[in-house]
């Protein structure tokens, strides 16, 4: 990870860990600092490459990830992800895109949910909050 995805990164050590994977500098700024409020710690790369080292470093809770990156598209990074680490498909991923096939890359990712750029922040914000609670479970009728 370069010095400047670890200058990226926020947050303290007790919140949950979500990956950033997003190309475009002010977007992911905003959405660091979005997430980061929520008292995620927020590690935040350029690319599929970094996206799989920071992995490799500490799994994250949750992935946010763009689909059109450079060096590895964000579907190639899913692929090799899942493919180094069985226990990475527990992992929810959340798809934010501006590409036309979303949906489809989505499906075949098999990510558990997908944004359109431009997305709502509270949506999104929501989504990962969602994905980082317990399941709740209904009481017993013992």
């Amino acid at each position: 990870m370069g010095n400047e995805d670890r200058d990226r990164a926020s947050g303290d050590d007790h919140g949950a860990r979500v990956l950033l994977v997003e190309d475009d500098p002010d977007l992911s700024k905003m959405m660091t600092r979005l997430l980061s409020s929520d008292g995620h710690r927020v590690v935040a790369v350029a690319d599929g490459e970094a996206a799989l080292e920071a992995c490799a470093a500490e799994m994250p809770k949750v992935i946010v990830a763009d689909l059109m990156l450079p060096k590895m598209d964000g579907e190639e990074f899913l692929l090799q992800l899942r493919r180094q680490y069985a226990d990475a498909r527990s992992i929810p991923v959340i798809l934010v895109t501006a590409s036309a096939i979303r949906e489809e890359v989505a499906a075949r990712a098999e990510v558990a949910a997908s944004l359109a750029k431009p997305f709502d922040t509270d949506e999104l914000r929501m989504l990962v909050r969602d994905f980082l609670s317990p399941p709740t479970h209904p009481p017993s009728r013992e």
